[in-house]
């Protein structure tokens, strides 16, 4: 099952690098989202509220990773129940927990697997995540969408995740 799983994800992702390749000129890229400097700093532990145990836990090994986005964060992901994965955004120098990702997105489908990805850089203040969310979403002028896989383009400013950008896949 893990392997089935982790061959669906690689597949994913290289569908995800091809689409980048052939994508409209106007799809945001890494590069247009650069950071200054990754921090290389020692990380401060994780300031722990009043959450799940898993998530506690999860964010506690989480922070000690290299930093993966935006020169200072760590990317975390987690279950979050009902075949969905809920990711974060943890802060290295400060230990909190900065964001939420907007939505969770299916990992579970009804045929065992769904086409979630989340893409991120250690220098890049872009997030792409890819599949299909599990509560209902809007686009970039605050429609209602329906249920569907798609790719969303984040920009993060420090404090929240903005949606700047949807393809439909």
């Amino acid at each position: 099952m893990a392997s089935k799983l982790l061959a669906f994800r690689l597949f994913w992702l290289g569908a995800l690098f091809l689409f980048s390749c052939f994508a409209k000129a106007d799809t945001p890229r890494f590069e247009n989202y650069k950071v200054d400097e990754i921090f290389q700093g020692e990380h401060h532990d994780v300031v722990v509220g009043d959450e799940n145990k898993s998530w506690a836990e999860g964010r506690k090994n989480a922070i000690k990773r290299p930093v993966n986005f935006a020169g200072h964060y760590v990317v975390y992901a987690n279950g979050c129940g009902g075949g969905a994965i809920c990711g974060e955004v943890l802060d290295v120098k400060t230990g909190e927990v900065v964001t939420s990702f907007p939505n969770a997105y299916y990992i579970v489908g009804s045929d065992g697997t769904a086409p979630y990805a989340a893409v991120y850089k250690p220098n890049s203040k872009l997030l792409v995540i890819m599949g299909v969310a599990a509560d209902p979403e809007v686009d970039v002028n605050g429609n209602d969408l329906e249920e569907g896989n798609r790719q969303r383009f984040y920009e993060f400013d420090g404090k929240a995740l903005h949606l700047i950008d949807l393809v439909d896949q």
